[in-house]
């Protein structure tokens, strides 16, 4: 029993760092694994649900509700809760999980959120909106249902390794914004204040505008590709010797160290190359991601302070309109969102494709990755050498 509880820490090691594909034993415990992504996105959808209900019915409504001090204050509260609380509440649950799977407890309150999820969400649009409580339902359940199938697949463990990867390494965007992008932040400053960019995203309805950010994201991504398959190919061929052991003394794989490493690799699987690429491609995504969203909130203030509404009107012909974003109405204009949008997912796609080629950004964001990789894969070895030495045993009793 504590060899298999061994193992099982081990296994739960492999997947908190992304790695479930490496993982020979089934997923387990799929309702609590579940419940930080339903706390995510009851709490996104019941505050969205709220903004809906009190921005008023039309755009003159809206800037009528804002000339209000108490109102624009309550709003601006809104907006914050809707940034922080969702996250906040994820990432707590999150610990709450890591702590009940090691103790193989927790599907009383999983389920009981998971039931809250199902039925407190439709309650909420039928309230507030007035939508049809019956297909509101039905929606939950396929969401629910759809998480429960990212779960044992283990999607959930590689997309909750990236975002705690690209968290550790926001610290690093600072310093790398400031030292190694002037080029870029000067060029986007002096395309900001080009009358034909506004022009543009003027004239593209938000569709289109989702369409050419979708279209540069698909470039990056299609470009991290094509690199990073090369990169995992390069580190599970270079094995001279292990790399990482000294990394895993105060893992759940302290107790195999004992074990010698076997001298030849086990060839990955498929899967397991797939995941590895994956777990890359997906935190160098969450990074960009993040730098996106910094130039996008950046041009957004600076445009507040620096370009008055008639000159915004002087480029574009006309008054500017109320701003939205995800359906949310926004004290900002329309115009000034549109052209942010457009310079933070051209600066993305700079970024994306500078962090495996350009060595300053490759030093900073994809080594520690691949060091990361490293160490997984000596721990691969020690974790598979383990499991053969058990099932002979095993078959002999």
């Amino acid at each position: 029993m504590a060899d298999e509880r061994g193992v099982e820490a081990v296994e739960q090691w492999f997947r908190r760092r992304g790695l479930p594909a490496v993982v020979r034993g089934r997923p387990a415990h799929l309702l609590v694994r579940i419940a930080p992504a339903v706390v995510f996105i009851a709490g996104w959808r019941v505050l969205t649900a709220v903004l809906s209900a009190v921005d008023g019915e039309t755009d003159a409504d809206f800037d009528r509700l804002m000339d209000s001090d108490l109102f624009a204050l309550g709003y601006s509260g809104l907006l914050l809760s809707l940034v922080v609380v969702p996250g906040l509440s994820s990432w707590l649950t999150a610990r709450w999980v890591r702590r009940k799977l090691v103790e193989r407890g927790g599907t009383g309150p999983a389920a009981v959120m998971a039931a809250a999820f199902v039925v407190v969400v439709p309650v909420v649009d039928l309230v507030v909106d007035g939508d049809s409580p019956v297909l509101g339902l039905l929606m939950q359940v396929a969401i629910l249902t759809g998480l429960f199938a990212a779960a044992f697949a283990g999607v959930g463990s590689i997309v909750g390794w990236a975002l705690r990867a690209a968290y550790r390494q926001a610290r690093l965007l600072g310093e790398l914004t400031s030292r190694a992008l002037p080029l870029l932040l000067l060029f986007t400053v002096f395309g900001f204040f080009t009358t034909e960019i506004w022009q543009v995203g003027a004239a593209l309805p938000r569709p289109r505008m989702w369409l050419v950010a979708g279209l540069l994201a698909v470039v990056a991504v299609v470009f991290l590709l094509a690199m990073l398959k090369d990169e995992v190919t390069l580190l599970t061929q270079s094995r001279t010797a292990p790399v990482g052991l000294d990394k895993l003394g105060e893992t759940p794989l302290a107790a195999f160290l004992a074990d010698d490493v076997p001298a030849e690799r086990l060839p990955l699987t498929k899967l397991e190359r797939a995941n590895m690429v994956l777990v890359l491609v997906l935190t160098q995504v969450l990074q960009t991601f993040v730098l996106a969203t910094l130039v996008f909130v950046f041009f957004v203030v600076f445009g507040i302070v620096a370009v008055q509404h008639a000159v915004i009107k002087a480029w574009i012909g006309r008054d500017p309109t109320s701003g939205t974003l995800f359906g949310i109405q926004l004290p900002v204009p329309q115009e000034l969102l549109q052209v942010s949008l457009f310079i933070a997912a051209f600066s993305g796609l700079y970024f994306a494709a500078s962090t495996v080629t350009d060595a300053n950004y490759r030093s900073a964001f994809f080594d520690p990755l691949a060091d990361h990789l490293a160490v997984s894969l000596v721990a691969r070895d020690l974790y598979l050498g383990r499991l053969l030495e058990v099932a002979p045993h095993a078959a002999d009793d």
